[in-house]
């Protein structure tokens, strides 16, 4: 899987879960299942493979792949 990842080019994704989006997160391992990413803020937070549903090439918060909620 990490090959497939390199292929985007960047190190930086945008993770889509069943009830949550990282952003701008860095993958540090994959393995058993599971994947390790690390944060903005450096946190690291290990995420079932199950539950994920798509990673995309991060990019800039303002320019970002994955539209967040905007409200008026």
């Amino acid at each position: 899987m990490l090959d497939l990842l390199k292929k985007l080019n960047t190190e930086i994704y945008d993770v889509v879960c069943s009830k949550k989006i990282y952003y701008n997160v860095k993958i540090l391992e994959v393995k058993d299942g599971f994947m390790l990413i690390e944060t903005k803020k450096e946190d690291k937070i290990l995420l079932n493979l199950g539950l994920v549903s798509s990673i995309s090439a991060g990019k800039d918060i303002a320019f970002g792949t994955i539209p967040k909620n905007i409200r008026l």
